[in-house]
């Protein structure tokens, strides 16, 4: 089946930023954001060089069986796919053999093969703001200013309450929900999946992750995570990647938890760390508990079931299993498994002298 449009997208170099086809803006290449605009169109990429004649310089990568043959350079990554149809449909209508755009053009494949040197006054004026051309880092920050108002009027359309989006950054691949509403200072980047309904307060970077509907996350570091229903995640927490947290869970102020998997409504409320474990449902993690995972050449897991109470500033050191139903009291360094509904304390028993302190000033 012939191919009706193919593209050529030349490599640009300036010397204050070096090849513009590997800069990234907001998560793609400017290379990338060029060759989007060319749908699923083939193309070529070809370094460009001001001594040798376009035709000449793009013959060899032409694409014989397409009608028409767009040329675009690097440097132009606001260029949009409404505009290469547009200039195609343009000279598509008219009697010529090459559109001149702002920057680019647009050939009969035929006469491209043809032709040895562009003789056109044919000049076709689209959205020229298309064609920022990103010649230096101050433009680049220029064009990366607009595609990020781009992203964002795009979520806003679709029924994103984006409350300052001056602050907010937004990459190119993340999905949003309806109903989502996005607080100052957030960062969403990768493959992020933000579902209906979730609500980001201020000051989140999210890399990668899931956020299901009804979710709240504040002030945290999210990277690869997933993050169930109606949980809450911060402020200050740092969830790091293959971290699944389940349901109507609360995951709260300086909590790290990393490579675990967190059951629905478990609480994690404050200045905890979770390392390689595996938390069941309806348990109760205290304040300052250690999920100690590393001896000191390898990673171990620890396994907790439903149902579990983990008393304050307890360490569980890996490999350990605590069954459900279990209690731990607080203080607790635990070596051993834990059974059913039991109660483990693993500390040292207080003992209290009195008039101590006096007895060693006077020795």
């Amino acid at each position: 089946m012939k191919e009706k449009i193919s593209g050529i997208i030349l490599k640009v170099s300036y010397p204050s930023m070096g090849d513009t086809s590997t800069i990234e803006i907001l998560g793609k290449t400017m290379l990338d954001w060029v060759a989007l605009s060319l749908g699923e169109s083939s193309y070529s990429v070809v370094n460009y060089s001001d001594n040798v004649a376009l035709p000449l310089l793009v013959k060899p990568y032409v694409n014989t069986e397409s009608d028409f043959t767009v040329i675009l350079y690097s440097d132009t990554p606001l260029i949009t796919r409404k505009t290469v149809l547009d200039a195609v449909c343009c000279l598509e209508q008219s009697d010529n053999n090459v559109l001149k755009l702002t920057r680019g053009y647009v050939f009969r494949t035929q006469f491209l093969l043809s032709c040895e040197k562009i003789y056109t006054e044919n000049h076709q004026y689209f959205d020229e703001e298309d064609f920022l051309t990103a010649f230096s880092f101050k433009q680049a920050a220029m064009v990366g200013d607009a595609l990020k108002n781009r992203i964002l009027s795009y979520h806003m359309s679709r029924g994103v309450q984006i409350e300052d989006p001056t602050s907010t950054f937004i990459g190119c691949d993340v999905v949003i929900g309806k109903g989502v509403v996005v607080a100052s200072n957030n960062t969403l980047k990768g493959k992020t999946i933000v579902k209906d309904g979730a609500k980001l307060g201020r000051g989140n970077m999210i890399d990668g992750c899931i956020i299901d509907e009804g979710a709240y996350i504040a002030e945290s570091q999210l990277f690869e995570s997933y993050v169930g229903k109606n949980t809450t995640v911060g402020p200050f927490a740092y969830l790091r990647p293959k971290t699944l947290v389940g349901d109507d869970c609360r995951i709260g102020d300086f909590v790290e938890i990393k490579n675990s998997v967190v059951g629905s409504r478990t609480k994690i409320a404050h200045l905890s760390y979770v390392g390689d474990a595996e938390i069941g449902q309806n348990c109760n993690i205290g304040c300052g508990v250690v999920f100690a995972n590393y001896d000191g050449k390898t990673k171990k897991r620890s396994r907790v079931g439903d149902s579990v109470f983990v008393g304050s500033n307890a360490n569980l050191i890996a490999p350990i299993e605590v069954q459900s139903g279990a209690y731990i009291a607080a203080g607790s360094t635990l070596t051993d498994d834990v059974p059913m509904d039991a109660l483990a304390i693993a500390r040292a028993r207080q003992v209290i002298k009195p008039d101590w302190a006096k007895n060693k000033e006077e020795n």
